[in-house]
């Protein structure tokens, strides 16, 4: 939970405006793990001039325009316990910026017939798209995109959450460490590759990143590339030796709890990380985990440090 620095309300770290007065929240969000990702409108606009209404889902106390036709909006809902505020987009039916694919993915505002509702959750993937679109509607007609947003950012986020509008993420065609020689794929934006110099590394996409702590990313290689721009910029990968994958992926097995758990041997894995980081787990909890006793991590005898096994093929 976090404190509103004006009334004082309590609110869900979730929550970007406090549902109590409304006001913005973004710069108290928790900061013990890098934010993913934060609407910004291009201006404030005023709850009565809304072209639309929630009618008995809420009442809008919050909106910023995206676009011509693409609104943010916090509702304080009528559904939920007193004073919980959703966030949402909505795209009225005039909108230009929005195409029949990203419409798609809306649901029909009951009070409005005609505007699109998304839930502005990280898991939504027409949140991503009408964000992505909304924001290359600005870049097209030579308005500046709100400080803080890239359409680069925009498509990086959506091939993690909706890869069947985003695409993939791209296979690296550079390491720090040189070309790659071989390739394997883990999982979408989590790939191993075998480079002349190193041997196996793993390449985590960015947004995948924003599961892993400060002190694990310290361990990781970018290419000059994303030096010189800035990886905030770019949206690049970041490249572990295979000796210090094991943090990322200890750390991404169980907050993101994917498919491709099964490929890792997990007590194979903990044993590299107590070989290789004895410390682990003994951090301040801000920058790096502190854990309690039940989390601690145990050597199991006869598993080995092998964590992963290699196949010859590329995928």
């Amino acid at each position: 939970m976090k404190k509103c620095p004006d009334c004082g309300r309590k609110t869900p770290d979730e929550l970007y405006f406090c549902p109590e007065c409304g006001r913005r929240l973004i710069e108290i969000l928790p900061k013990t793990r890098p934010a993913r990702k934060i609407i910004v409108g291009i201006e404030q606009t005023p709850v009565s001039a809304l072209p639309f209404t929630f009618g008995d889902m809420g009442a809008v106390h919050y909106a910023e325009i995206l676009c011509p036709g693409v609104y943010f909006v916090a509702v304080k809902s009528r559904r939920k316990p007193p004073f919980f505020a959703s966030e949402y987009l909505v795209v009225t039916e005039d909108s230009p910026a929005i195409s029949p694919q990203a419409r798609a993915y809306g649901a029909p505002l009951p009070a409005s017939p005609g505007a699109l509702f998304y839930e502005y959750e990280y898991s939504n993937k027409g949140r991503h798209i009408v964000e992505y679109e909304a924001h290359k509607y600005l870049a097209e007609h030579g308005v500046p995109l709100p400080e803080g947003c890239s359409l680069a950012a925009d498509q990086s986020f959506g091939m993690e959450v909706c890869p069947e509008y985003f695409g993939e993420f791209p296979i690296p065609t550079e390491t720090p460490w040189g070309p790659p020689l071989r390739c394997q794929r883990l999982w979408n934006g989590l790939y191993w590759l075998k480079t002349a110099e190193i041997g196996w590394a793993l390449a985590v996409a960015y947004p995948l990143c924003s599961g892993l702590w400060n002190d694990t990313l310290e361990l990781a290689a970018l290419t000059e590339y994303d030096r010189k721009n800035g990886i905030e910029t770019t949206c690049g990968y970041h490249f572990f030796t295979y000796e210090a994958s094991c943090l990322p992926l200890y750390e991404l097995l169980f907050s993101e709890a994917e498919a491709w758990s099964e490929k890792i041997n997990q007590a194979a894995l903990q044993n590299a990380i107590q070989k290789f980081f004895p410390c682990y787990g003994s951090g301040d909890g801000c920058n790096s985990p502190n854990f309690s006793i039940e989390e601690q991590i145990f050597f199991t005898p006869g598993a080995g440090f092998e964590f992963y096994s290699f196949t010859e093929d590329c995928d």
